[in-house]
């Protein structure tokens, strides 16, 4: 009988041994999926970090960009710009100025206005100028227009 037991025992043994082998390969296999699995889940972070870095860099970028545009649009040259062509294009004045127009003793403007040239067109006919014509189709200076809205010449 003891011949039995052993023969038993020694069964009992090998199999034990297979089966942890079993249980090994298997731990093994549990490990390396759930090391791959983990592996792909930190390149799919890092992918979305450098995406989103590069995002960042871009929005900064851009923000740079329209700080300095606000800088220059806040900055006393531009604000100069701005006044210069709403008093000279717009003829705006600020609230408590009193605006002096010169005008001629006939009711036309002392600053004459550009005409338009004539000689391109070939229909007109030749423009014959006189004295007064002569003198008033030279543009004068400023204190000459001044000079002649006061005295009337």
């Amino acid at each position: 009988m003891a011949v039995r037991f052993g023969f038993v025992r020694t069964a009992a043994q090998k199999l034990s041994s297979h089966l942890v082998i079993a249980l090994v390969i298997v731990g093994l296999l549990v490990f390396v999926t759930l090391f791959l699995y983990q592996s792909l889940q930190i390149q799919s972070k890092q992918n979305e970090y450098n995406q989103t870095k590069q995002e960042l860099s871009l929005l900064q970028e851009r923000n740079d960009q329209l700080q300095e545009h606000l800088d220059f649009y806040k900055g006393p040259g531009y604000l100069l710009y701005v006044e210069k062509v709403a008093r000279e294009a717009l003829n705006m004045v600020k609230p408590g100025e009193t605006v002096v127009l010169a005008t001629q003793p006939d009711g036309r403007p002392a600053v004459a206005a550009p005409k338009p040239n004539a000689s391109s067109d070939s229909t007109a006919p030749p423009a014959t100028a006189t004295g007064d014509q002569a003198a008033s189709a030279k543009p004068k200076s400023n204190w000459q227009n001044w000079l002649a809205f006061f005295v009337g010449q």
